[in-house]
């Protein structure tokens, strides 16, 4: 019998990697994270970047949200009460935790965190989808993104050209 995952955490990375989702933990690679208090951006439902320091508890339930936000957007409507809409393909989660989440993903995202073993009150926090085509950053993101998670890690480097492959998980410079 195989071992188990050793945490909530772990659970979910899992599950990225087996949806085909890729997770870039701590994305200090790509360049300044945009904004303090934005903890998770969500590239065409295939790529997240977490923002770099976030602690465990709050990482495991950032993930969970961001991977039900990959599962449920989309560039135009649908009607379905949990569909997120975003035409730009990027969609911006806070760290704004909504601390009783009605139906939606939030709720989603509250029972996936339960599921993998997190005990939480809410894994549900406040998120935005802005337009890609004004010339603000998030253009540059999602490009940023799409190419830093395509790249294979040992093609990858930090922004002083060390190759991410020798830069030990976790150790991100200050930005």
């Amino acid at each position: 019998m195989p071992a188990l995952l050793p945490s909530p955490l772990a659970r979910l990375y899992e599950t990225a990697m087996r949806l085909g989702i890729t997770v870039l933990d701590g994305a200090a690679a790509i360049g300044r994270w945009p904004d303090d208090d934005i903890a998770a951006i969500v590239s065409f439902g295939e790529h997240i970047a977490l923002k770099p320091g976030l602690d465990d508890g709050l990482r495991t339930d950032v993930l969970a949200m961001a991977l039900i936000v990959a599962a449920v957007m989309g560039d135009c409507p649908t009607g379905h009460p949990c569909a997120i809409t975003a035409p730009g393909g990027l969609v911006v989660i806070s760290q704004t935790r909504v601390p009783q989440p009605g139906s939606g993903p939030g709720k989603l995202a509250t029972l996936l965190a339960r599921k993998c073993g997190q005990d939480t009150a809410s894994a549900a926090f406040a998120y935005m989808t802005p337009e890609t085509a004004d010339p603000s950053p998030w253009a540059q993101w999602t490009q940023a993104v799409n190419h830093q998670a395509t790249t294979p890690r040992h093609q990858q480097a930090d922004r002083q050209g060390r190759p991410l492959a020798l830069v030990p998980p976790g150790v991100y410079e200050d930005v």
